[in-house]
């Protein structure tokens, strides 16, 4: 009987290498895409934030102009009213203090208003009025200046008549307090002439600039994480008293250019920008309120129209600390961190089922293949056994099948007709019954030896035996021994001949 060979079905591991192939490129352009979101978003927050002090400053700068716009207009109020130009005229002490009364008066009414000076064509205070913002009071003559020194002076008699001068930002220190505070002064000006047109000197308008720091102080108040700066453009802080700590050991220094000379370097390079440093984010803007009216209002005649000299510009500079940074980029970091992470692992986890589910397909398919190959295996291996037992019956030499227990499973008709046997009656017994009660005991161990050791003998070769019969009776015979495994199984194909000459 031909030998039944079974294969199993091959093992299909998961592709672990084709699912790193797959998984860590679109992982690494996840991260890379990830990482630039994170910059741009960060980036995106850092504008939204530099906007936002953008329109604070916007804010302050209108606030100045419209506080600048108004004094100018009552200094070209002043410089052509008939009491100052009486004074001009005559200059008696009736007419000086006429002029001093209505000095008083506009003080009074206008608070932040500091002095109001008329100094005459040498450069001496002619007349003087001071104020604290509550009362005004005149000079006396013995505390009136000589101011012929002051670059106001010069610039100021330089104009034309009816043309105004703007000076910068400066800190002047309050006689009150011994010079101990300093208070943030801008002063215009303008020439003076008598009704011969003669120059008479100059008009100049001292205006507190405390409610501009005021103003800072209370974006300050209500942006705890900003801290704004307000410098003239010589790099002089002007809000000093904050003195607001960068750190423990630190402070903003008065003189704001010398302490921080790269950062006023970019500063004065640029009118506008930011720079992130080792304290923080600093943004910067240049405020010149008299431009931006000047552009707001073009076109129509406004005191501001006539300033020959503008030298009101001032720095504005929001500092966010570097904790507030730090913040907000690991904030924005920890978030598209999760989404990317998120991303990764949805991916990974599809790419898992879906090559799981090739590899789930792959083995359905090998299996349905190894099952058609078996039972293809089988109905071939059916009909080689078909074929083997209709060769066997069909052979004239006498065939018989043992299994390793010396059990007979198979005899051909041949066989059964030689040994006196009927159809089907030696099948099942042991083969020691065919053989002469002589040596029928030692054949047993015969058997198992050659078990041990199977090895094909052909028939003749000296091996002369007798075979017994049913009836008893003994004949002649030569064997031979074809030994083979099937399905494991050890068995013997034995060929009988019968040795019986018959006569003549």
């Amino acid at each position: 009987m031909a030998r039944e060979v079974s294969a199993g079905i091959p093992k299909i591991r998961f592709p672990t290498y084709e699912f790193l192939a797959l998984f860590l490129p679109i992982a690494v352009l996840a991260l890379a895409v990830g990482f630039s979101f994170a910059w741009l978003r960060t980036e995106s927050r850092i504008e939204e934030l530099l906007d936002d002090d953008t329109s604070r400053l916007n804010l302050i700068s209108g606030s100045i102009g419209a506080e600048i716009a108004g004094s100018l207009h009552h200094l070209a109020y002043l410089s052509s009213d008939t009491t100052l130009q009486r004074a001009l005229d005559v200059g008696d002490a009736r007419s000086l203090n006429n002029l001093q009364a209505m000095f008083r008066t506009v003080a009074r009414f206008n608070p932040d208003y500091r002095q109001l000076v008329w100094i005459d064509e040498r450069g001496y205070q002619r007349l003087r009025v001071d104020s604290d913002g509550e009362t005004a009071r005149a000079a006396a003559e013995q505390d009136l200046r000589d101011a012929s020194e002051q670059a106001l002076f010069h610039d100021a008699m330089a104009l034309l008549p009816g043309e105004l001068y703007v000076s910068q930002i400066d800190l002047e220190r309050d006689a009150a307090s011994n010079g101990d505070t300093a208070r943030a002064t801008v002063r215009i000006a303008t020439p003076v002439h008598d009704g011969r047109r003669r120059a008479r000197g100059i008009l100049v308008l001292s205006i507190s600039m405390q409610p501009l720091l005021d103003t800072v102080g209370s974006f300050k108040a209500t942006h705890d994480q900003v801290e704004y700066l307000l410098l003239n453009q010589h790099g002089v802080l002007l809000n000093s008293p904050v003195q607001a700590a960068v750190n423990e050991r630190d402070t903003f220094d008065a003189d704001f250019g010398q302490s921080r000379p790269k950062l006023w370097e970019r500063v004065g390079i640029h009118d506008s920008g930011n720079l992130e440093t080792w304290d923080g984010l600093w943004t910067w803007t240049r405020i010149s309120p008299i431009a931006s009216l000047k552009a707001r209002y073009s076109g129509e005649q406004r005191a501001f129209d006539r300033i020959a000299s503008d030298r009101f510009t001032v720095i504005l500079l929001a500092h966010r600390p570097v904790a507030t940074l730090i913040e907000l980029r690991r904030e924005v970091r920890m978030l598209v961190s999760l989404g990317v992470i998120l991303g990764i692992s949805v991916y990974g986890f599809a790419l898992f089922l879906y090559l799981n589910g090739h590899v789930r397909a792959r083995h359905a398919e090998l299996s349905a293949a190894h099952a058609v190959a078996r039972a293809s295996h089988l109905a071939k291996m059916k009909e080689l056994e078909q074929r083997f037992h209709r060769l066997v019956e069909a052979s004239s030499i006498g065939q018989l099948l043992i299994d390793g227990e010396g059990q007979i499973e198979i005899a051909n008709p041949a066989a059964e007709q030689m040994l006196g046997y009927d159809r089907g009656e030696l099948g099942g017994q042991n083969v020691d019954c065919l053989l002469p009660a002589s040596i029928r005991n030692r054949h047993a161990g015969l058997r198992e030896h050659f078990l041990q050791s199977p090895v094909p003998r052909r028939m003749g070769a000296g091996r002369e035996l007798a075979a017994l019969r049913k009836d008893g009776s003994t004949i002649p015979v030569e064997i031979g021994l074809n030994p083979y495994t099937d399905n494991g199984r050890q068995l013997v194909l034995v060929s009988i001949i019968d040795r019986v000459v018959p006569q003549s």
